[in-house]
């Protein structure tokens, strides 16, 4: 298991494991081994399915996975390098294998049940945050020169693309998919409490630096922009926008029951600005306008980044 980092909290340590995998890079590229085995195991936790699993199921399924990838079929490596993380559990299991050399024998006379850690499981299982800032992470970092489409629509984990919508243009909406809809007297399946809304801003922090500058695939110019940081974003508002000035609350909403607000940058990527729910804020399609291309712009745009930073702070101090 990887060493903890003094300055980290369990949790945080557990993202950063999660995002700065150790990879196979023998081949020229990174070997899609792990990511694709902590991405089956994300969608497994997502829709509420056994945390472990018999052997023989979790070779089956990555096998199939690793095969459709391209790579060859070796679900034992995965299993037994995840395991050495600390990111993966072999209940019993306290021989089990390194990665190194060929552990298929262990596994095919073990038969062990096995599946992600309980602490990975739990964050997969409650976290929408979570799971978009990682998936990122994993995608950005590994599948470069994948389409990863297939692979997530295989593992029932919506994807849309990476987010390339220039600025200014309103946005229509990317988190419907990544939410489920909202019936009558359910709760806002978009808020996120402070807890929830902290643990997301230490782990878009983590790979900040990572993200930064790096341009989506599609178009080459437009920078990256993260879901996770818009999700935290809209929950924070509670529906509402943040514009204190705003003339009115729009009630509608979309069909999938999610407010009809468009998350926006303050100060712009292309800029210096930061992908970062500190310079970001929710804003009803007026007010984005107003924000975009009306007189007072440079006025409003000046309120709004205190107001970012304010509601930044109050959500993760309390205060």
């Amino acid at each position: 298991m990887t060493q903890a980092h003094p300055d980290r909290t369990a949790t945080e340590d557990l993202l950063h494991r999660l995002t700065h995998l150790r990879v196979n890079r023998s081949s020229g590229g990174p070997a899609l081994y792990k990511p694709v085995t902590l991405l089956w195991a994300m969608g497994r936790a997502a829709r509420g399915e056994a945390r472990l699993l018999p052997w023989s199921e979790t070779e089956r399924e990555l096998a199939g996975l690793l095969d459709a990838q391209g790579v060859p079929a070796r679900p034992h490596y995965p299993v037994a390098s995840l395991s050495r993380d600390g990111l993966w559990a072999l209940p019993g299991q306290d021989d089990a294998p390194t990665a190194h050399g060929d552990p298929r024998r262990w596994f095919t006379e073990r038969q062990p049940l096995g599946g992600p850690t309980e602490e990975v499981y739990d964050l997969f299982r409650n976290s929408a945050v979570a799971r978009l800032a990682v998936r990122e992470q994993l995608l950005e970092l590994y599948f470069a020169d994948h389409d990863p489409a297939p692979l997530l629509a295989r593992l029932g984990l919506p994807y849309t693309g990476p987010e390339t919508a220039a600025e200014p243009e309103p946005q229509p909406d990317p988190l419907d998919l990544e939410l489920p809809g909202a019936r009558p007297g359910d709760p806002e399946p978009w808020l996120v409490t402070a807890a929830e809304y902290e643990q997301g801003c230490r782990l878009l922090e983590l790979t900040e630096e990572q993200r930064h500058g790096t341009r989506a695939v599609a178009s080459g110019t437009r920078p990256r922009r993260s879901r996770a940081a818009r999700l935290l974003v809209l929950g924070r508002s509670e529906g509402r926008c943040e514009n204190p000035e705003c003339a009115g609350q729009p009630a509608e909403l979309t069909d999938r029951g999610l407010p009809l607000l468009e998350v926006d940058h303050v100060r712009d990527l292309a800029l210096g600005g930061r992908d970062h729910p500190g310079q970001m804020v929710a804003l009803c399609p007026n007010c984005h306008a107003v924000k975009t291309r009306g007189r007072s712009r440079e006025r409003l745009r000046a309120l709004l980044l205190r107001v970012a930073e304010e509601r930044h702070r109050e959500m993760r101090t309390g205060k």
